[in-house]
């Protein structure tokens, strides 16, 4: 169990640092003399036609589509892995990453709602500051290797996975376009399938990876953003295999543990070079202050520590939860500002929300600062913090 949990955090350090390449190679690049080769490249137009059928999109879209629905597959895989089986079967380690995320979720909008609401194209944006980026806050983390708990990183991981499935939600409900419903009934009798191969325990992967193609592409035509097939999908995958072929390995630890390194390592790198396009000659004065801009950095900056925080403290006085013996306060303070790296999920709902170049260049503004306040903050806190704390010797208990 140790070896599998430390190898998921060495890869998600090294993808948080292929993260963070990437996202400054695209800003280089956007602010030199290569920019039109650039443009040109993420609006690379990619076809696939079968027959009659074709999909058109610019690559641009081909990985926002396409490859982030492997990055939701895999996230799926890895909740149902550590919530069925892993180290978060129990419910009392649960607690505190489960009412730490729905803060971390909620606060935020509240914030960004609070500085936009008055504008319905820029309220759209709300979602934005919600997300987390578990590989960058892994990567910071890794530079302080030897003095981090393993309670600690995973607090981290459990915290992310859940807001990373709070964050599918709300992409699920609330950035869907017009649906439709001859496409969507396909992609039901699909699920259909899905759950009668599942409940049958049918281990081949090849039969769910085939459907998974099928749901997607019926996604993708009834309008309904080809991402949640990757949830859907990894939903279905059966964690366990019959009895009478207990040789045989899961399929699910299988398929996560193919897909994990290609992830983390290809997929958001990539992801984070495609959509980091900030030509800071586009940019004006007001677009630093713009309410798109400042409501994204005090949601991910403020909003995200304040409603980790406040949810998680809150319990705790209540005899909810209570905060690992191996945790300080000062530590988790640290670590609820670092949740506020938003980076590669926050574009993402970025991409959903504005279609106006001038909100797109503003969002990624936004994203970018108050992924970078919150970094620098964070660390520095946490390297405080972890001076003075004795692991084990801190009261966490919160007095009525």
């Amino acid at each position: 169990m140790k070896n599998r949990i430390q190898q998921y955090i060495n890869i998600e350090s090294l993808s948080g640092i292929l993260l963070f390449s990437g996202m400054i190679l695209a800003l280089c690049i956007s602010n030199s003399s290569l920019y039109d080769i650039y443009l040109n490249l993420i609006n690379l137009p990619i076809s696939i036609t079968v027959g009659d059928f074709g999909l058109h999109k610019p690559l641009i879209k081909w990985t926002n589509d396409g490859l982030m629905a492997i990055f939701f597959l895999t996230i799926t895989l890895e909740a149902k892995y550590h919530f069925l089986e892993g180290e978060f079967t129990s419910r009392e380690n649960l607690k505190l990453p489960i009412i730490g995320a729905f803060g971390g979720a909620i606060v935020p909008a509240i914030v960004y709602y609070f500085i936009n609401g008055d504008d319905s194209l820029q309220a759209k944006g709300w979602a934005i500051p919600i997300a987390t980026d578990t590989a960058f806050i892994l990567g910071i983390l890794s530079f302080f290797s030897t003095k981090i708990p393993l309670t600690l990183r995973l607090f981290v991981v459990a915290l992310s996975i859940i807001d990373d499935i709070i964050a599918v939600m709300v992409l699920a409900i609330f950035y869907t376009a017009s649906i439709n419903y001859i496409p969507l009934l396909i992609a039901v009798l699909i699920l259909l399938l899905l759950t009668v191969i599942n409940l049958l325990k049918v281990s081949k992967l090849s039969i769910y990876l085939v459907l998974g193609i099928g749901l997607w592409l019926s996604l993708v035509e009834a309008g309904v953003h080809g991402t949640l097939a990757g949830v859907l999908l990894g939903a279905f995958i059966p964690l366990r295999v019959k009895e009478l072929d207990q040789k045989a390995s899961s399929p699910l630890k299988r398929l996560e543990h193919s897909l994990h390194p290609f992830v983390a390592l290809i997929i958001l790198p990539i992801f984070a070079f495609l959509n980091c396009e900030v030509a800071f000659k586009e940019l004006s004065i007001p677009d630093f202050y713009s309410s798109i801009t400042l409501g994204i950095i005090a949601g991910l900056f403020i909003g995200k520590p304040l409603g980790i925080m406040g949810f998680s403290f809150t319990a705790i006085k209540m005899g909810l939860c209570r905060l690992p013996c191996d945790i300080s306060w000062r530590i988790y303070g640290a670590i609820n500002v670092l949740c506020g790296i938003g980076f590669t999920f926050s574009l993402f709902i970025g991409t959903l929300s504005f279609e106006d170049k001038t909100y797109t260049n503003q969002m990624e503004l936004g994203v970018i600062l108050g992924s970078l306040f919150s970094a620098f903050m964070g660390t520095m806190l946490l390297r405080k913090a972890l001076k003075t704390s004795h692991f084990g010797t801190e009261n966490h208990s919160v007095s009525s």
